[in-house]
């Protein structure tokens, strides 16, 4: 197998606990004499820090409780169990927001995509209850964005973002709400990623969507090979610093059709970052790579990217929305080192352009906008001075 042959990425300090935890999610069998080898001195302790910061205790609880007690601590099952309670019960609140939402934004006209959310939950792991979710991600067309916006603060939801200044769609990709009274959290993208570089439109990805009808409401999400690739660059984006989010591309391969999937990747590119996780996951998990993408794993950059994964998936670290301090340089590298070429020019250029935070930071009237541009190293400057002393203090 090409794989065998192509991964010589290093796991020898990877902890015994990380250890027992990938063993758990890749194993059906559970072999309860392997188990008892796995937890010999295990730190209970560690083990539940790393479950949590991956968020998949619904799936480890679900692969333990019908183990011997003696395997097992009890307090660490009673905890599996309460977070795996407490995950019901949050995809369940989710997943009623999800439908006012979508419901308001159909009737008026709106034409939505779900990103991941409940959906991603019910269709890849075939219960609610089975995949965690911090928020709702809902895709809209570019020209939808400020209706979608007056929709949401009319069902209740604040914007957490600033867009003062006419490039805001430019600079970013998404905007961030949160429910005033119950705290949900919903962001509504108009592109996939942030990447500057020309990508497919909302109407490209409409006609390739898929549909599902949850209690006689229709819901609509993105097809398998747009699915695929915007778990894998949201993954590479984001370090896959959480292993749900390679699970979640294990899920979804017996979906994907390979040949689409190489026209896919000839029209609008991407392949190093599925790459990456394809090699990630045949490492950790073992999963198996269908034959006809499996020269995806042999390129060189997507064997770079996985190597520099494996950098945040050893320790626990938190890179989203803003990366510890500790790892912020080398995560900064890692991002830069995503881009291709154009994509990188971009993004220095983009650097030179004006920020709404720019705007917050010292309000201008309109007609002196223009002064934001030679303004805004000064401005940058000020920002981080100021976030330096707030972490300080």
């Amino acid at each position: 197998m090409i794989l065998e042959n192509t991964i010589e990425l290093d796991l020898s300090d990877v902890s015994k606990e990380l250890s027992f935890l990938l063993f758990i999610l890749r194993d059906d069998s559970q072999d309860e004499m392997i188990i008892q080898q796995h937890t010999e001195d295990l730190d209970w302790k560690l083990f539940m820090r790393l479950v949590l910061h991956h968020r998949v205790y619904p799936l480890v609880y679900l692969k333990l409780k019908g183990l011997s007690t003696s395997l097992i601590p009890a307090n660490v099952m009673e905890s599996l169990h309460l977070q795996y309670h407490n995950n019901t019960m949050k995809m369940l609140h989710l997943s009623r927001e999800m439908s006012h939402i979508c419901e308001a934004f159909t009737s008026s006209g709106i034409r939505n995509l779900l990103l991941k959310g409940p959906i991603l939950a019910t269709q890849l792991y075939g219960d609610l209850a089975h995949r965690t979710s911090k928020d709702l991600d809902i895709l809209v067309d570019a020209d939808d964005v400020e209706k979608a916006e007056k929709i949401l603060v009319q069902l209740g939801y604040k914007l957490e973002d600033e867009h003062t200044l006419g490039n805001w769609k430019k600079k970013s990709h998404h905007l961030s709400f949160e429910h005033i009274e119950n705290c949900t959290q919903v962001e509504i993208h108009w592109r996939l990623n942030p990447h500057f570089s020309k990508s497919f439109s909302f109407d490209q990805l409409w006609e390739r969507k898929h549909d599902v009808i949850l209690s006689n409401q229709t819901f609509h999400y993105l097809g398998n090979e747009d699915l695929l690739y915007y778990l894998a660059d949201h993954g590479a984006r984001h370090g896959w610093f959480r292993l749900r989010w390679l699970i979640d591309i294990e899920r979804l391969l017996p979906r994907i059709n390979s040949e689409n999937m190489k026209i896919y990747f000839d029209q609008y590119g991407g392949q190093q970052y599925v790459g990456q996780a394809f090699i990630l996951l045949s490492l950790l998990f073992s999963t198996k790579i269908p034959h006809d993408l499996e020269c995806l794993t042999i390129s060189s950059k997507s064997h770079r990217l996985a190597g520099k994964a494996l950098y945040y998936i050893k320790r626990i670290v938190k890179l989203n929305p803003v990366p510890e301090k500790s790892v912020a340089w080398h995560y900064n590298r890692y991002l830069f080192s995503l881009m291709s070429g154009k994509q990188k020019l971009a993004y220095l250029l983009n650097k030179f352009h004006p920020s709404s935070r720019d705007a917050l930071l010292l309000p201008l009237p309109k007609s002196l906008h223009f002064l934001y541009f030679p303004l805004r190293p000064f401005l940058w400057l000020c920002r981080y001075l100021k976030r330096e002393s707030v972490l300080k203090g």
